[in-house]
């Protein structure tokens, strides 16, 4: 317990906010921080004004009785892409390779249904949907038939696929109650908002899907839990406590109950900033230590940080030649340090962030070449080749490499409020590859606006794998909105 405190608190200036911009649901139901108070709130010298607070305070987090809500989104558009595959190499014929690049048409026709349900007090029952076009998908994958069935000497592995899958997805579903308004329960398929990152989240370790850097306030997946909201009575101070049962990514024995998951977080409100401790145990996985910070400087620029500590990696690792090999009895570190400005005056928003991952390749050559292995199979259908196999641990990786840098910035206002114009910029250092993408968006009005400009990727070193490619979207909105 020494040697972990002194973990915890010599890695504290790397986790030095993010405001994350909430759905449509949890600006009308709240999420999992509408139970803190303000900083400038509680310099309040009127104790009237506390009472009252508090008093409010507890109303909002009583549940309301006899009311259903139903609600959703539209998101419709459609557009074309082109993209130039290496175009950075010594060529004969530019032209020619330019025109051999692909162009595609996008079509882009999605939606939402959520519904939010208060039967009685105290109880509120909620889903949310995803739909839409391709409404129906294809599903493929391969099967393995075993040796010595069907009188076959050897394992065969065989393509299959299911066609005319609707394209429905249960984003959320799940149920709130509450004793005595101290603790607060929710049961079901929930997102978890554990990090503070903006593009970059090694905290957020329940969650099934990861941010987007590209696309970081989209709705994130999380699995299935049992939430337990503690709030210490006459502070501002929470803890979260989570249940996770088996059945969710755990081979033949899922539903055995060693596989149940256990997590549990403090946050702390220290002045101006806000604290949180937490951490994260399964059976036969690495577990996870987790602290988070947030706050801001001179109340102008909102810093976060995030830092994690694992006995192990739970991921399986490659050689040149496809060997596997895991890395279980060792330490491992994440961690990220990041800050956004907005100015009003100017229209002008900045956001940047960097993120180490210990679990990454310190040299990605041999992940890079057998990803471009399985990508040349693929295209020629073989889906039984060994680099296809091993790919789907490379990719469950999310990053492959340990170090990133990222930001962007954002001109909200270009003569005049239908015109904004964004630059988004990764740098993936250990991979030795940049991505560039400007943006330029057109309000044409109420209901159609218009989105275009190129992106890039490439090489940072002569030493790169990657080879880089330039591409061009041009699209456009129709309608859609949010009800």
């Amino acid at each position: 317990m020494k040697k972990l405190a002194i973990f915890i608190f010599a890695f504290l200036p790397f986790f030095v906010f993010s405001q994350e911009n909430s759905s449509l649901e949890d600006e009308l139901f709240g999420g999992e921080e509408d139970t803190l108070i303000s900083a400038e709130e509680t310099r309040s010298d009127s104790k009237s004004n506390l009472k009252f607070k508090a008093d409010l305070e507890k109303a909002s987090l009583t549940l309301e009785a006899k009311k259903l809500r139903i609600g959703g989104s539209l998101s419709s558009s459609m557009g074309i892409n082109y993209a130039w595959e290496d175009p950075y190499s010594k060529k004969d014929d530019y032209l020619k390779s330019f025109k051999d690049g692909k162009g595609t048409f996008n079509t882009n026709l999605n939606g939402s249904l959520f519904f939010d349900a208060r039967p009685v007090e105290d109880l509120k029952l909620y889903g949310k949907f995803l739909f839409g076009f391709p409404f129906e998908k294809s599903l493929s994958g391969a099967l393995t038939i075993p040796k010595n069935t069907f009188f076959n000497a050897n394992d065969i592995i065989a393509p299959i696929s299911v066609n005319g899958a609707v394209n429905i997805k249960i984003q959320e579903l799940y149920t709130d109650f509450s004793a005595k308004d101290i603790a607060f329960f929710r049961f079901g398929k929930h997102t978890v908002k554990w990090g503070t990152g903006y593009f970059y989240s090694p905290a957020d370790v329940i969650n099934i899907s990861r941010i987007d850097p590209q696309d970081p306030t989209a709705d994130r997946e999380g699995g299935l839990s049992l939430r337990t909201h503690i709030i210490i009575p006459k502070t501002q101070h929470n803890i979260w406590l989570y249940l996770l049962p088996p059945g969710q990514g755990d081979g033949k024995d899922s539903y055995d109950p060693k596989y149940t998951a256990g997590a549990v977080k403090g946050e702390f409100v220290i002045g101006n900033w806000e604290l949180g401790l937490g951490g994260w145990y399964k059976y036969k996985k690495a577990p996870r230590l987790v602290t988070t910070l947030s706050g801001s400087i001179a109340g102008k620029v909102a810093v976060f940080g995030e830092g994690v500590f694992a006995w192990g990696s739970d991921y399986t690792y490659y050689k040149n030649d496809m060997s596997s090999y895991t890395e279980k009895n060792k330490p491992f570190f994440q961690a990220t340090l990041g800050g956004s400005y907005s100015n009003d005056d100017t229209h002008t928003s900045i956001a940047l962030q960097y993120f180490y991952n210990g679990f990454g390749y310190s040299n990605t050559d041999a992940a890079k070449d057998i990803l471009s292995q399985a990508a040349v199979q693929i295209k020629n259908k073989n889906y039984a080749h060994p680099s296809v196999l091993v790919s789907s641990d490379i990719f469950a990786m999310g990053n492959i490499g340990q170090h990133y840098i990222t930001f962007t910035i954002s001109q909200n206002k270009l003569g005049t409020d239908k015109l904004s114009l964004n630059l988004f910029q990764q740098f993936a250092i250990s991979e030795l590859e940049g991505i560039s993408k400007l943006t330029l968006n057109w309000k044409i009005y109420k209901f159609a606006s218009m989105s275009t400009g190129p992106s890039f990727s490439y090489p940072l070193s002569s030493k790169s794998k990657t080879k880089g490619g330039i591409g061009y979207t041009l699209s456009f909105r129709l309608g859609g909105g949010t009800f």
